[in-house]
């Protein structure tokens, strides 16, 4: 059967309903003769039923779906299962799973044997019935951030947070979260129309392989920015570099362009001049666990001017950071579309450090608006304070191993605080045919 099947004959036309009222009729005395040629339907056709010959009543072919109801029902909730668990299946391991579990059910199914696996047509249309299974490209997850992101991770983070929070009796306005990303001249391009059929499409970039700027980005809850850094690496820096760039941007040059413990520091000093906390009006500053980040001149500094540091743990910021959640994503989707832009206005040139701040720029002041400051601190329950935003679906990776994981989430006020994780033993609601037993 084609995935979409294109009907090219009148075969049971008649309709179950016709169907069924013919066999009520012939069982009460009429002829097979006179209801075919009462109602259309075969003589066969009515005699395979009166047999019981036919699995489903009005059903053409020789099977319905190959797996009944139940069992589709239990590979789709495993399924799900496993790719919450970041062990997703591919179409080609469901398709082997459908064969299995229909010889183990000993359903008759049309499935190749020599294979031992459904057909590309099975899956389409068992795509077709189950609507809340779709074909993704996976994003690559490490095994330490699979383990760190827990329930006992995530306790701890919240309980240093509601502590500081309780002492100070913060606003949104004085909740700020920082985080760096990395841009390239060499980017991306978005995709494009091309003539089907073709192997390969091609687009042109500015070479094959970029240097990376660092953007150190913040925003607060109650949806303010401050102006980004722009770290390139080289070896000193020019005003030519930050041409176009958002009003306010401080520039700054690394061996790799990458942040480092001086440049860090720095941040904080153009942190401290643009928000002008105190020690009397502190403010939350909310990172990850970077190593620049937890130098002994940034942590003095920070005190001094009324700056409570509190990291995230480990391995967790893709949950739990509220700048990788709503923000950069929508940032560097931005950003090549101005990198697309730019190509397109300057045939047979290429994007030099020179440009980029200007492409930055256009992409910033496009994404930086409140209301993704304001989201990126609601989803991950960080303001307003919500530690129950996260359900046990998004620890199910965490389930995978039973190694445990050591995470510090620190404060200056709470110099370090350490736990080891216990994840519960793996779980999973199956149906018994795909447990095997």
């Amino acid at each position: 059967m084609p995935r979409k099947r294109i009907r090219t004959s009148t075969r049971g036309s008649y309709g179950t309903e016709t169907l069924n009222l013919v066999l009520q009729k012939v069982r009460d005395g009429m002829s097979k003769r006179k209801a075919e040629m009462t109602y259309g339907v075969p003589r066969k056709t009515i005699t395979r039923h009166l047999k019981n010959e036919v699995l489903k009543v009005g059903k053409l072919g020789r099977y319905d779906c190959a797996l009944n109801s139940d069992l589709e029902n239990a590979l789709c909730q495993h399924i799900v299962t496993m790719q919450r668990m970041m062990f997703g299946f591919t179409t080609v391991d469901v398709r082997k799973l459908a064969y299995d579990l229909a010889v183990q059910s000993n359903v008759p199914h049309p499935f190749n044997d020599q294979k031992k696996m459904a057909g590309k047509d099975w899956l389409a249309g068992y795509l077709r019935r189950h609507e809340q299974i779709s074909i993704r490209n996976p994003e690559p997850t490490s095994m330490s951030r699979a383990v760190a992101f827990n329930k006992a991770n995530k306790n701890k983070f919240f309980e240093i947070y509601k502590h500081e929070l309780e002492k100070e009796q913060f606003t949104a306005s004085r909740l700020w979260n920082v985080d760096e990303t990395g841009f390239t001249a060499v980017h991306t391009p978005r995709k494009i129309l091309a003539k089907r059929g073709l192997k390969q499409v091609g687009k042109i970039t500015s070479g094959e392989k970029g240097v990376t700027t660092t953007a150190v980005c913040a925003f607060s809850a109650g949806g303010n920015y401050i102006p980004p850094m722009l770290i390139y690496k080289r070896k000193r820096m020019t005003e030519l570099l930050l041409r176009g760039s958002p009003p306010g941007t401080l520039g700054a040059c690394s061996d790799n362009g990458w942040i480092t413990n001086d440049l860090f520091l720095k941040w904080l000093k153009h942190f401290v001049s643009h928000v002008k906390p105190s020690v009397d009006e502190k403010v939350i500053l909310l990172l990850d666990g970077h190593a620049s980040h937890k130098t002994l001149e940034a942590v003095e500094y920070a005190r001094a001017h009324g700056i409570v540091m509190i990291s995230f743990p480990p391995h967790s910021t893709h949950h739990m950071q509220p700048l990788d959640r709503t923000f950069f994503g929508p940032l560097k989707m931005q950003y090549r579309t101005e990198c697309d832009k730019w190509m397109t206005r300057h045939v047979g040139q290429r994007i030099s450090p020179f440009e980029l701040a200007e492409l930055f720029g256009l992409a910033y002041t496009a994404v930086a608006n409140i209301a993704k400051a304001q989201s990126g601190f609601a989803c991950t329950g960080i303001w307003p304070y919500n530690p129950d935003v996260y359900t046990d679906a998004d620890f199910a990776p965490s389930m995978i191993t039973e190694e445990p994981e050591r995470t510090t989430a620190t404060s200056q006020t709470l110099p370090s605080v350490a736990s080891v994780s216990e994840h519960p033993a793996r779980s999973l609601s199956r149906h018994p045919a795909i447990d095997g037993n």
